[in-house]
């Protein structure tokens, strides 16, 4: 399996990524932006992408490259897998094409979703919880406990459930009044809620979509060294992989 491996954007433990990646069944090309804009003829080279990178973020919310956008389109056609981890379904928030892509958004300010005005997206740093495994008969979870425990970051954000297929749910507290603001973390205000409010969202941790003949998988977790180093997250990232890339 030829993996594509993508970082940058966003803060991450080096080391611990290194290690997962190393612990990972297939070869593995590491691309860390702003050097890492990979069209379709590109990804054409592997079988399947791994993003943790959210680099359409700071100083304001970018629009993706071309070659991005590009290899998203080509995606249903061409069949690439993708596994998206933790923030990297935020990596490019002013682009409806990546969230549904994906199968969901989150927001660094208030915005559209849909159609309909949402407030910007909430973050909760090392949340002790219970992740129950929904699709017991999915490849990605055979082997994988019922259920099992993390500390890890959550996310108060959007969540197509009705496009997704189901595969982990947290039993973690997704609401306004333990969740903080992402537009006031930005604003310099981390970790407030004043004046912020969020209705109750989603305890979907792990999906996957298939777009055309292109299978994603995503997992909410994977925030710190603790949770990339556990076994049975790895097992899940290494089953999502084998899956999106149909080996």
């Amino acid at each position: 399996m030829r993996i594509a491996a993508f970082t940058g954007g966003h803060s991450f433990d080096r080391d611990a990524f290194t290690e997962l990646l190393d612990s990972l069944p297939g070869d593995v090309s590491w691309h860390e932006h702003p050097d890492a804009d990979l069209g379709p003829d590109d990804l054409a080279r592997f079988d399947v992408s791994l993003h943790y990178d959210m680099p359409g973020t700071l100083p304001t919310p970018a629009d993706p490259p071309e070659a991005v956008r590009a290899a998203v389109a080509a995606a249903p056609t061409s069949g690439h897998g993708y596994v998206v981890l933790h923030h990297a379904i935020a990596s490019w928030a002013n682009w409806d094409e990546w969230a549904e892509f994906v199968g969901g958004r989150y927001l660094y300010r208030p915005g559209i979703v849909r159609g309909v005005d949402c407030p910007d997206s909430g973050y909760r740093h090392a949340v002790p919880q219970t992740i129950t495994v929904t699709d017991r008969a999915h490849p990605i979870t055979l082997g994988i406990p019922d259920s099992f425990d993390l500390v890890d970051e959550t996310y108060l954000c959007q969540v197509f459930e009705d496009d997704v297929t189901p595969l982990l749910r947290t039993d973690a507290e997704m609401t306004d009044g333990v969740h903080w603001s992402t537009a006031l973390a930005m604003a310099g205000r981390r970790d407030e809620r004043e004046g912020w409010s969020h209705r109750p969202g989603s305890q979907l941790v792990g999906w996957t979509k298939t777009n055309g003949r292109s299978r994603l998988a995503y997992l909410q977790p994977g925030d710190k060294s603790p949770t990339l180093a556990d076994p049975v997250y790895r097992r899940l990232v290494a089953g999502a992989l084998r899956w999106a890339a149909r080996t």
